[in-house]
């Protein structure tokens, strides 16, 4: 009974994924765009059989139908609805010689309907940008939420164990997801590490890593942990997980009594290079390990680990021809660089070299606690140990650098010491280079940008 109703919920969505796509929409729209003009004609004759069209009438009333379509659907849509209006003319007064062509109201119909089809498509253009620009910033918050939680429970963990476990666990995940992105993880290395932070930092008993074959009834296991529980994938505990496409535990937030499935917790994954759908499922932990921080950890871990297969094609070539590149930087420049191709939201990358032998030092601390909040810096030194500053600006434009280059320059002369007139970044002895992204592959304009020395 439980499966069936699981079965339901899929079909159901899958029928609403069904209704959304591109094929099926157009034919929504045509049928709504004929439909809203058919009807307007329609009351139009009803009201005044002799102008069903209102070409007399003080107020034009059938170009609401025109109207309405452009605004909603654009120009073409409108152009549509108009063309439509236009034949219903010549079928209802056009074969009547004494009826001469409204020239002046289908003319004015069709700029006012171009106008509102032209203002409609502007708007949806400007609220996708705007849209993919708060998806940037929620994923990047909540991708910070997620280190900020990663970073207090590594500390806990430090202070209990720190004689058993020498390196933090936000140092360890990160080298873990630097050999992902280097490519030196395969799927079954991705899955037997990834199980075995879990048992050092989780407590897990019994766990193990499923790749998801499409119409199979059981997964193949990649790495397992302790004494394996056989999985299948109609467990209702690992049907939840698949269909919400987060962690599900028998704690909360599945819908359904504890004894209903054989494991007590499921997750999707996505590892190794090749970003293969895989599962996750613990069967046994120890009862006082079952708790809401463990649970937390473990998504966030989850998440973390999955992070690594989703970033661009571009992060493994950059990290290998820039080694000591953060893999932070290369994940966010590689995210920023898509969106500025696909929306024409800019984003910009700013390399300070700082030439003063004696407050070159200094001077790279200062720009570092100058950055915004939303930058992501890179202190990279070049040959012959010279001070250089890398700072990613996200979805901003040349005039928010220049801004950021005098505020800097009055800041750092401040710190200094010097005179206001000496407030600038060629006589402080810092020279800039400023990229913006987009405009060419990242990996070889960020290796030329860094490879010179001045704007």
């Amino acid at each position: 009974m439980l499966v069936s109703k699981f079965t339901a919920d899929a079909t159901a969505q899958d029928g609403l994924h069904a209704l959304a796509s591109p094929r099926v929409r157009m034919g929504w729209i045509a049928l709504e765009i004929v439909v809203m003009t058919l009807g307007v004609i329609a009351i139009g004759h009803w009201v005044s059989p002799d102008d069903p069209l209102f070409t007399r009438a003080p107020i034009p009333w059938t170009w609401f139908a025109p109207i309405l379509v452009g605004l909603r659907y654009g120009v073409l849509a409108g152009l549509s609805s108009m063309a439509m209006v236009l034949v219903a003319w010549r079928l209802l007064q056009g074969a009547d010689p004494s009826v001469a062509f409204p020239v002046l109201y289908f003319l004015g119909g069709l700029l006012l309907t171009m106008v509102c089809g032209e203002f409609s498509g502007l708007w949806r253009s400007r609220i996708r940008r705007l849209s993919q620009a708060n998806a940037y910033l929620e994923d990047r918050i909540e991708r910070v939420t997620n280190r900020l939680f990663m970073v207090q429970r590594s500390h806990d963990v430090l202070e209990q164990d720190l004689l058993l476990q020498p390196s933090t666990l936000r140092q360890a995940l990160g080298d873990m997801r630097a050999r992902s992105l280097a490519g030196q993880l395969a799927a079954p290395a991705a899955a037997k590490a990834f199980l075995d932070f879990l048992g050092v930092h989780c407590q897990i008993e019994s766990a193990q890593v499923l790749t998801l074959t499409p119409g199979a009834a059981h997964g193949t296991t990649l790495a397992s942990v302790g004494q394996p529980v056989p999985v299948k994938l109609d467990d209702p505990l690992v049907q939840y997980a698949l269909d919400q496409r987060r962690l599900a535990h028998v704690q909360a937030g599945f819908p359904i009594h504890e004894a209903a499935t054989s494991h007590l917790v499921a997750a999707p994954l996505v590892l190794g290079t090749h970003r293969e759908q895989a599962l996750l499922v613990v069967s046994r932990m120890p009862f006082l390990a079952l708790h809401d921080e463990a649970l937390e950890l473990m998504a966030v871990l989850c998440s973390s680990f999955s992070d690594a297969a989703l970033v661009s094609d571009e992060v493994p070539g950059l990290l290998a021809h820039l080694p000591n590149c953060p893999v932070e930087f290369a994940e966010e420049a590689s995210r920023l660089d898509r969106i500025a191709r696909e929306f024409r939201l800019p984003s910009q990358v700013v390399v300070l070299t700082f030439n003063d032998p004696v407050h070159a030092a200094s001077q790279r601390r200062l720009a570092e606690q100058r950055a915004r909040s939303p930058d992501v810096v890179w202190p990279y030194a070049l040959e012959g140990e010279r001070e250089r500053l890398v700072t990613l600006m996200p979805l901003v434009g040349r005039t928010a650098v220049d801004g950021y280059l005098l505020s800097l320059a009055s800041y750092v002369a401040e710190r200094q010491g010097l005179a206001p007139h000496q407030a600038d970044l060629a006589v402080l002895g810092i020279q800039h280079r400023v990229m913006t992204l987009g405009q060419a592959a990242l990996a070889p304009a960020l290796i030329g940008i860094l490879g010179g020395t001045s704007a």
